[in-house]
């Protein structure tokens, strides 16, 4: 029988070590700032907290931010229980959200389809140092590409789906790089787990060789004309 919890743990745990190694981009002293965008039931939130503040022993005001009301008051309820000491819970859309000064690290685990750009966008504007992405739900890109010498693979709509499914996700690292970002798209957990199982892991440069965003900036424009598409999170983060 088939464990959707037990899943979702090995999926958290999971992400846990995957910070762990980029763990020391961080700042090394002070407090950190943290948000988890979309949170949900915040199973990630809590994981991340108990990494950064009892195996790390960081201060740290970190955040968790989602639409759903019931879910908000739920995991503010059991951060106050665990008497969990500078998480916050925030009902609003992340769009809106901010906080004060920079965020060091953004993370967010399944936000569905343009969701996904939304945290992204918000971390880019917003400098974060480290972030930590798991999409889900690629919907944007097969219902906008159009593009003649991909028809062979159009016509097929599961092969489209894969193959939106990974350009997306490719067009997300490289706008990222464009904007001064090491960029790593890595495999989150076994895909019998979920499918859903790619992560954006990205870390902010202090030094980056000249030449190197604006090349990729040039990529990126290239490919989205090839597809015919015009990607929410460049439309973010070209918005002035």
């Amino acid at each position: 029988m088939f464990d959707k919890k037990e899943a979702k743990y090995r999926q958290v745990n999971r992400f846990v070590e995957l910070l762990s190694d980029v763990y020391h981009n961080l700042p090394k002293d002070g407090t950190l700032t943290v948000c988890d965008l979309c949170c949900g039931k915040s199973y990630l939130t809590f994981a991340v907290y108990y990494f950064l503040t009892k195996l790390r022993g960081r201060s740290v005001k970190m955040y968790g931010v989602d639409l759903k009301p019931d879910v908000i008051e739920y995991c503010d309820k059991i951060a106050k229980k665990l008497s969990c000491e500078g998480l916050h819970f925030v009902c609003g859309d992340i769009s809106s959200f901010k906080t004060e000064g920079s965020p060091d690290l953004v993370v967010s685990l399944h936000a569905c389809d343009t969701a996904t750009d939304i945290v992204l966008a918000y971390a880019v504007k917003n400098r974060a140092k480290v972030i930590l992405s798991t999409p889900c739900c690629h919907h944007e890109m097969n219902k906008a590409m159009h593009c003649r010498e991909l028809e062979f693979i159009e016509k097929h709509s599961i092969l489209k789906q894969k193959f939106c499914d990974a350009a997306t996700d490719a067009l997300r690292a490289l706008r990222l790089e464009s904007e001064g970002y090491a960029v790593e798209a890595i495999e989150l957990i076994d895909p019998e787990d979920t499918p859903k199982n790619v992560m954006i892991r990205a870390v902010r440069q202090d030094k980056i060789m000249p030449g190197k965003r604006e090349n990729a900036a040039a990529k990126y424009k290239k490919i989205c004309e090839f597809l015919g598409v015009c990607p929410t999170l460049d439309r973010l983060l070209s918005h002035d």
